[in-house]
């Protein structure tokens, strides 16, 4: 077996960008079965991306990581243990995040596991995520998610992380990791676009860029609407600043304008507001010069479902891009 090298940095405390409470949490009876006392492990490896060669995925994940910790917050607390038996839930705002550099490119890696690619057991897996904790053991005080980045010789870089398994299952990270690349992926499409229609002279424009995303507010709000609501319950948030400091400033100021128009979506009132702004300014609309729509359909799963037929679809979703007079991709 092909042996290689990690270069590792001191782990990071990673907070949530903003305050969050500190508190006390009970785990419940399913939470806190004794099978759960332990970490599961999670791993992405990225291949190498040319139109990403200025950007560090160390540091993109450090900012989406820090933003999403706002609206997850416990997940950077820590278990103690109560009476012997049960799990106590700390909230503080704490989380390990090492990184690392690897003299190995990403086919090398692939050719060591297996020809047909990767699959687990992966090597070397100690390297790629640090101080993984196996087992029941140092579940108490210790951080409910550990996760380590890996720059790859190639320019690809590994993704690897664990989660305390009484905090969460596997569909609950994947929750989580799914915000964190909803904070990197919308901002690189939104300076990457807004880049290409302003033309090689950024710092000269003074166009006015927005970026909206459609957020359901069907089981986010109090009063809940009512069960199985079909009626359209989708508002549009929406980021603005000048083309030029997209684009000239680091890809960060694009995730922080996201991060705080998201902030504001969790407030109790978002939806009313929004009602009452409709109210008094009329329906505009998105077909306003600089306007960026990101909309993910594919959490919806259209492609599920089954008619009978015995097999699901080869696709299901919509028919075209874009939405009414607004185009899309």
């Amino acid at each position: 077996m092909l042996n290689f090298t990690v270069e590792v940095g001191a782990p990071e405390l990673i907070r949530p960008e903003k305050s969050t409470p500190r508190e006390f949490k009970y785990l419940s009876n399913i939470d806190d079965q004794t099978g759960l006392r332990n970490h599961i492990p999670f791993v992405h490896f990225l291949p190498p991306n040319v139109a990403m060669h200025n950007n560090d995925p160390v540091v993109m994940i450090k900012q989406a990581l820090s933003k999403v910790l706002v609206f997850y917050y416990p997940v950077a607390g820590r278990p103690e243990m109560l009476i012997k038996v049960s799990l106590l839930w700390i909230v503080v705002a704490r989380g390990d995040f090492p990184w690392g550099n690897a003299d190995i490119t990403l086919k090398e890696l692939c050719n060591i596991v297996d020809d047909d690619g990767l699959k687990p057991p992966f090597p070397e897996w100690d390297k790629l995520l640090v101080d993984d904790i196996w087992g029941s053991n140092f579940i108490t005080d210790s951080p409910l998610l550990r996760m380590q980045v890996t720059e790859l010789s190639c320019g690809g870089f590994v993704l690897a992380y664990t989660f305390n398994h009484c905090i969460c299952d596997a569909y609950g990270a994947y929750q989580f990791i799914k915000a964190v690349s909803e904070f990197c992926i919308s901002a690189c499409l939104w300076r990457a676009r807004t880049r290409t229609l302003i033309g090689p002279s950024p710092e000269s424009s003074s166009t006015t860029t927005r970026l909206l995303f459609p957020v359901d507010t069907r089981f986010r709000y109090e009063p809940l609407l009512p069960e199985g609501y079909y009626g359209s319950a989708v508002v549009f948030p929406c980021a603005i600043t000048k083309a030029s400091k997209l684009v000239h400033k680091p890809l960060t100021y694009a995730a922080s304008l996201i991060s705080a128009v998201k902030n504001r979506v969790a407030e109790n009132e978002y939806r009313a507001s929004v009602l009452d702004f409709i109210e008094v300014n009329g329906r505009k609309g998105f077909c306003s010069e600089g306007a960026f729509v990101v909309s993910d359909m594919t959490r919806l799963r259209f492609m599920d479902l089954d008619f009978g037929w015995g097999s699901k679809a080869v696709y299901g979703g919509p028919a075209r891009a874009g939405t009414g007079l607004v185009p899309g991709w």
